[in-house]
């Protein structure tokens, strides 16, 4: 699945070469496409493009990662099972820490 970007200008594409993350956000692009497969297109489509604009703006990356652990936690009630737990570890480690350096 192609990510596109369609809200606030142009459509873009998320550099694959690169984490979708800022250092912040544990997760990259393979990891978002695996959720893509649980995830209707448009709504994935908003999850990639506040993780690209987290990758620019460290004050998006609390609200990213929340929204990103939301829909792993979707999935996971769906699917009875959590498909990628060591992302969704990874996720929960990061917001803990900012937690205890920011106190968010």
């Amino acid at each position: 699945m192609q990510l596109k970007f369609t809200a606030g200008g142009p459509p873009a594409q998320p550099n694959m070469n690169n984490p979708v993350a800022a250092p912040g956000l544990p997760i990259g692009p393979g990891d978002l496409e695996k959720l893509s497969r649980w995830v209707p297109e448009k709504e994935m489509a908003l999850l990639a493009e506040i993780c690209d604009r987290a990758e620019r703006d460290p004050d998006l990356t609390r609200p990213a990662l929340l929204l990103c652990r939301a829909y792993a936690e979707r999935v996971a009630r769906m699917l009875d099972q959590d498909p990628f737990p060591t992302v969704t570890q990874k996720i929960s480690d990061r917001l803990r820490r900012l937690h205890s350096e920011n106190g968010l």
